[in-house]
């Protein structure tokens, strides 16, 4: 065997490692110039073949375990897709000197994946664990990268140094790499991103005495495949199966299935009903929408129609609640009007991204009004709905009480300060408000003063559906995504606890009880009842999907993580509680998020990309559904970034996939006339034909369980063959006229294996890039058989078969687009500070201190009521703020600005020094103060949502007025230590807060 590598690459050592740990001999080749970082090359049964790194790996290191040979893969198609991709960009920016903070918080949570895992796999010396030590040892040889791994990262650091101890891996090491340096050199040899690839990708070379190829039509991307058995020898079996399938084709004889309208559910199929989470329809929908919910169910349905499946794909917008009637306020408009407007909004974007639905419906129609009061009243006919006082906010001047988006007021965080927080959540610091918590609140209609009133409120009794729920949970849950079961879990660990199901709104669906009428349904009861009542709207038969026959519907269900509780508890517990046989989710699909560059999408601050800018781009459709199905966050969040929308587009579309169909239909065209020759296939071809048939079986496997982005990179490892398969064979030379007629027969059969090649592709390429595999069938004349999916490969292009011309599928993104792009939709720049007028600042710096003193002698002299002194730090709150703006600050900042400076002020907007407010009389001085605790601001943001929700359960408990002692104390040290964990995470001594709890106690 000879190992061909760059010099010092990791990839070279983990192939180095796994030979010396198997007993192989490889002869090294010092090879600087390869399409990627290393290849082994094996001779078996007079065939060459060329394995990446990690496939070489595998090879060598071959586990008999099944179970353990798929974990193992598991973590190879992880270094390959996950950590490489940011790694090896993070290891440049050490190597150029400087610390890319971005690329070090990517790393820092994929090393908390491996730090998260328990398995004993990556304790053992493996494929997997010597794949990982390889790629993580560069970390070492860097002072910074190595500190960074010990301080915060010991497992990885300790699993690393106990390897590089070990006496077999030290000296393949010492003879691999030298003492330092190590990065740069590698790094510096290398002309791109070393890629990790393994599959299939290199295999076949015919002749044994046919040197190397290093050349490459492309620079391949650093993620592009997964390790799978294809990796290994075709075996005798898959050889014969090959063969047999070629000389025996039956895939080119089949027809698609007709799709009626209306599609029903039909005895002895395959029955299939898939919904995506109703998209709000009070804004437009950006990229992490679109990958989260609609474009991952037109995927999965695309694929089960090419299998013939039944299907019915459902969604439509959701129109009713505060959210619409706040968008309509905003826009001078009626809930009506802005529903219709942004229906036709969402509409336009799904078609323009060739969302495939059966039907597209909305929540505001009369089916919808009728199947939601029905189930109300079954629910109520079964004890299940009880009546229940709640106190609310209410605005005396607009007569209504204000759900949480219709109330404004001071942020009641310490330390914030901004004076326009929501009644869900203030905009300056980004946390979660508790509308009753609000300092000074007011309406947000007409600004008046709101009262606290008890309003009577209907609640579904969860509690008394929840043993038949988890009875039926454990029958559907098993084919959840995992992070779907996990947020179930963790809503049913501590028991359900009843839900309010009404509203005091006008718009929504009117409740159909006595005493009630003025009321609606809460959104998330009513929301997911749309897809009955879509249903409905669609066809008058609907009963047949949703009231079937156990068994004879699959229900698949996609929405993002945030939308899993009320779809796995809420949703079936409401059918349950009916008493009605159902058609529950048998499959509950979610992903996590999709973040913008380095942070979130926000149409109000112009970052990121929404649906509608997305059609401006001049990028097309395919190209996002490629791109977003790529990235799409199967396990954990994922980051769009336009450099890589560029490097993906270019490498994988046009390099690799374009440039595959569009060299073996051009050979067809020009030596042929068009027409498919016949072809005589050697051992060699039907070598290639078994690997494609294990990557179709992965691309099977793959798009039935939801794991898409798997399939995307099994269509790429087919394209990337086809290339391979030319570029060994280089039949283009083969049928020159100065050939033998051999060398002719030869140079066809390799064109007629590579343009049945492309037949399969533009069948599985329809999920993802509908529009691409369209023309590519248009190119093959667009046989019926190119519309159903085959099990194997297999001739779909009978010799004579007529093709038309073939023209480019993929447009190259140059870097300017990609730059304009990036600037665009990176956000409004921070207006610039206005200069200050001294003397206004004077002037309300002399208020602000004024205002302090009379807040603290209020707190102080212990008589003066909660609400009298909410009211005045409410004035010293926004004296503060006008005294921030005055100094050219924005004020939602100014209390961080604040938390921030050093112990002697810091500079303000206006260039004033802002001394730090004196500490009151009595407490000690601020030079004696404990040291402040590092602030964790991801922690302290969950923590904040666990006390608010505490908070309310102790004041439920109180209210109620029949709790025991004991209930209540219990409740409250709940609280307390809540309390304590988020003091901590927000870097405050929490002995502090016990303080200010015992003085208020003494008064």
């Amino acid at each position: 065997m000879k190992l061909f590598s760059t010099s010092e690459h990791p990839d070279g050592l983990k192939v180095l490692l796994a030979a010396a740990i198997s007993g192989t001999q490889v002869q090294i080749v010092e090879h600087n110039g390869l399409p990627c970082s290393a290849i082994l090359e094996v001779t078996e049964r007079k065939t060459r073949y060329h394995l990446r790194a990690n496939s070489a790996v595998l090879y060598l290191l071959h586990c008999s375990s099944h179970n353990q040979a798929l974990d193992i893969e598991a973590w190879l198609e992880w270094e390959a897709t996950e950590l490489q991709p940011v790694l090896v960009p993070y290891l440049m920016s050490m190597a150029g000197g400087h610390k890319d903070k971005i690329l070090q918080n990517q790393l820092s949570s994929l090393l908390n994946t491996l730090s998260s895992s328990t398995l004993p796999i990556l304790k053992e010396v493996n494929a997997a664990s010597v794949v990982l030590f390889s790629s993580l040892l560069p970390l070492m040889t860097e002072d910074a990268s190595s500190t960074f791994l010990k301080e915060h990262y010991p497992d990885e650091w300790a699993f690393i140094t106990s390897f590089r101890e070990n006496s077999l891996f030290k000296e393949c090491i010492a003879s691999w790499c030298s003492t330092s340096g190590s990065i740069r050199r590698w790094l510096g040899q290398a002309s791109h991103l070393c890629s990790p690839l393994h599959s299939t990708l290199a295999l076949l070379k015919v002749s044994s005495t046919a040197p190397v190829t290093m050349a490459s039509p492309h620079i391949p991307s650093p993620d592009q495949s997964k390790p799978t058995r294809a990796a290994m020898p075709v075996k005798d079996t898959q050889f014969k199966e090959a063969r047999l399938s070629w000389e025996n084709p039956t895939a080119s004889a089949a027809k698609p299935r007709a799709r009626p309208v209306p599609v029903l559910p039909a005895e002895g199929e395959t029955n299939i009903l898939i919904t995506s989470a109703l998209p709000y329809v009070n804004n437009v929908p950006h990229l992490g929408n679109i990958i989260g919910c609609v474009l991952s169910a037109d995927c999965f349905s695309r694929f089960c129609r090419l299998r013939g499946d039944n299907v019915l794909y459902i969604c439509g917008t959701d129109e009713y609640g505060t959210a619409t009637e706040t968008k309509a306020i905003t826009e001078g408009l009626t809930p009506a009007q802005i529903c219709d407007k942004y229906h036709a909004i969402h509409s336009n974007i799904y078609k323009w991204f060739n969302i495939d639905f059966d039907y597209f419906g909305r929540t505001t129609t009369k089916q919808q009004t009728e199947i939601a009061q029905g189930i109300f009243r079954d629910l109520d006919e079964n004890e299940r709905i009880f009546q229940e006082p709640v106190e609310q906010l209410y605005c005396g001047k607009c007569e209504r009480f204000l759900a949480d988006r219709f109330v404004e007021g001071g942020c009641p965080h310490p330390g914030c300060g901004y004076q326009d927080a929501r009644g869900d959540q203030c905009d300056g610091c980004g946390k979660l408000v508790n509308a009753m918590e609000l300092m000074a609140p007011r309406c947000k209609l007409c600004s008046n003063s709101p009262s606290v009133k008890s309003s009577t409120h209907l609640f579904i009794d969860l509690p008394s559906i929840e043993q038949e729920l988890c009875s039926w949970l454990a029958t559907s849950s098993p084919n959840w995504s995992n992070n779907a079961r996990v947020i179930c879990e963790t809503w049913l660990r501590d028991g359900l606890k009843t839900r309010c199901i009404t509203r005091d709104l006008k718009w929504g669906t009117p409740v159909p009880k006595d005493g009630f009428t003025d009321k609606v349904f809460y959104v998330w009861f009513d929301a997911p009842i749309g897809y009955v009542s879509m249903t409905a709207c669609y066809t008058d038969q609907w009963e047949q999907w949703w009231h079937s026959s156990p068994g004879k519907v699959q229900y698949y269900e996609f929405m993002a993580k945030d939308n899993v509780p009320f779809h796995s508890v809420v949703f079936p517990a409401t059918q349950l509680g009916t008493g009605r046989t159902w058609t529950k989710v048998t499959h509950l699909v979610a992903t996590e998020y999709l973040n913008y560059e380095d942070g979130k999408f926000s149409k109000s601050r112009g970052v990121g990309i929404f649906g509608d800018h997305a059609m401006d781009t001049g990028i097309p459709s395919d190209v996002w559904r490629f791109y977003l199905l790529y990235l799409r966050p199967e396990t954990q969040d994922t980051v769009f970034s336009w450099v890589d929308l560029q490097a993906k587009t270019n490498t994988e579309l046009l390099n690799n996939l374009g440039n595959f169909v569009h060299r073996a239909l051009s050979f067809v065209y020009k030596f042929f006339n068009g027409a498919v020759p016949d072809d005589r296939p050697e051992e060699a071809d039907y070598q290639v034909m078994a690997a494609v048939t294990q990557e179709l079986g992965q691309y099977i496997s793959a798009l039935a369980s939801n794991r898409q982005r798997d399939g995307l990179r099994t269509v790429l490892a087919i394209t990337k063959l086809g290339n391979q398969y030319i570029q060994d064979n280089e039949p283009y030379k083969l049928i020159k006229p100065n050939r033998s007629a051999e060398d002719h027969e030869r140079g066809a059969t390799v064109i007629a294996v590579a343009a049945n090649m492309v037949a399969l592709v533009a069948v599985i390429l329809e999920p993802y890039m509908p529009d691409t595999a369209a023309k590519i069938r248009s190119f093959l004349g667009d046989l019926p058989c190119l519309r159903c999916l085959p099990t194997k490969f297999s001739r779909l292009l009978p010799p004579g078969h007529l093709i038309k011309e073939p023209t480019p599928l993929i447009t190259a993104l140059d870097n300017d687009t990609i730059h304009n792009l990036s600037r665009k939709f990176s956000g409004q720049p921070s207006p610039l500070k206005a200069p200050s007028d001294p003397g206004q600042v004077a002037q309300l710096q002399g208020l602000v201190d004024e205002q302090a003193s009379k807040v603290r002698k209020l707190k102080e002299g212990g008589s003066s009521g909660k609400d009298e002194i909410a009211a005045e730090v409410a004035v010293l709150l926004k004296l503060k703020g006008e005294l921030a703006t005055a100094q050219g600050v924005d004020p939602s900042t100014a209390g961080k600005d604040k938390k921030k400076g050093k112990k002697g002020g810091e500079k303000g907007g206006g260039g004033k020094v802002v001394e730090e407010e004196k500490a009151p009389e009595g407490t000690k001085n601020n030079t004696n103060s404990p040291p402040r605790l590092p602030v964790n601001e991801e922690d302290a943001n969950k923590l904040q949502v666990l006390v608010t929700q505490q908070g309310d359960k102790v004041r439920t408990i109180k209210a109620r007025g029949d709790a025991s002692k004991e209930e209540l104390n219990a409740e409250v040290a709940i609280l307390k230590d809540l309390k304590r964990q988020l003091a901590l995470a927000q870097g405050i001594d929490p002995d502090t807060l016990n303080a200010k709890d015992k003085k208020k106690k003494k008064k």
